[in-house]
């Protein structure tokens, strides 16, 4: 038997505005949250910092976790290529967000992050952090300087066509700051120093991520463990995932994995 319908009787002037402004619904992306005790890793944040000597913060451990999750799970390290067809990527690669001095964002990607030692990965994202910062990273000004020549009404042709070549047909644009496979298989976003306490980032296009992770920051909450009420050092870490790589499940694998990483944090030395 078929469903039957019947007219919607006087619907709201809001509800007639919405269904008549919006097309049907083709995004991908579906997001989720998890809140964890960061006791423990802000410990490993201070020791680091006092033996190494460097500025270890908690965005570079949740890189190294969200490296390891995704070796764990290799199945999520894939990018739709070619009218939907699925490749797996053979390194997790992870870029991280900066922001220059003038506002313009800029990104370093860590190859083999699953493999990198946690003080190369700190180190290499401290330097490339201050490169940017200083306007002396040269793919940096590269990539800003092509976007700005681009008059805005060529701008959404040109990143079709980088798309096409990078992701596609794999061609090599580092020339002009555009690399195959830009991000590679997720991003990490930090915005905790801005007092954001939870925030979920867009998939860029152009990137074919399979995850984008945001990071606020670290505030003190209400926990409750065995039935006892404290306060504790929490993140809500949160996450914007590509629906056609993975699916509910598998994000919450990733998830699980990422917060056991963090809440015993010396899996990630």
């Amino acid at each position: 038997m078929s469903p039957s319908f019947v007219p919607l009787e006087d619907p709201p002037s809001f509800q007639r505005w919405a269904a008549a402004q919006w097309r049907r619904p083709n995004d991908s992306t579906i997001y989720g949250a998890t809140e964890i005790d960061m006791a423990r890793s802000l410990e490993l944040v201070e020791r680091l910092r006092e033996e190494w000597g460097i500025r270890v913060t908690v965005t570079h451990l949740v890189t190294k976790a969200l490296a390891l999750a995704i070796a764990r799970h290799p199945r999520s390290n894939a990018k739709v290529r070619f009218w939907g067809k699925l490749e797996r990527r053979t390194t997790v690669d992870i870029i991280v967000l900066v922001a220059g001095e003038d506002g313009d964002l800029s990104a370093h990607r860590i190859a083999a992050a699953d493999e990198l030692p946690l003080r190369d990965l700190c180190t290499q994202v401290i330097e490339a952090s201050e490169r940017i910062r200083r306007d002396a990273d040269p793919q940096f000004r590269q990539s800003r300087d092509l976007v700005r020549r681009i008059p805005w009404w060529l701008m959404r042709p040109f990143l079709s066509v980088a798309s096409l070549c990078m992701n596609e047909l794999h061609i090599d644009l580092s020339r002009i700051g555009l690399p195959v496979d830009l991000f590679g298989a997720g991003m990490v976003t930090s915005l905790g120093m801005h007092g954001i306490d939870e925030g979920y980032a867009p998939l860029t296009p152009i990137g074919r991520i399979m995850v984008d992770v945001l990071v606020p920051r670290v505030r003190q909450s209400v926990w409750v463990e065995d039935g006892e009420i404290t306060i504790r050092p929490t993140l809500k870490l949160c996450a914007t995932f590509d629906h056609r790589v993975i699916d509910g499940v598998q994000a919450a694998r990733l998830g699980a994995e990422i917060r056991a990483l963090l809440t015993d944090p010396d899996g990630l030395l």
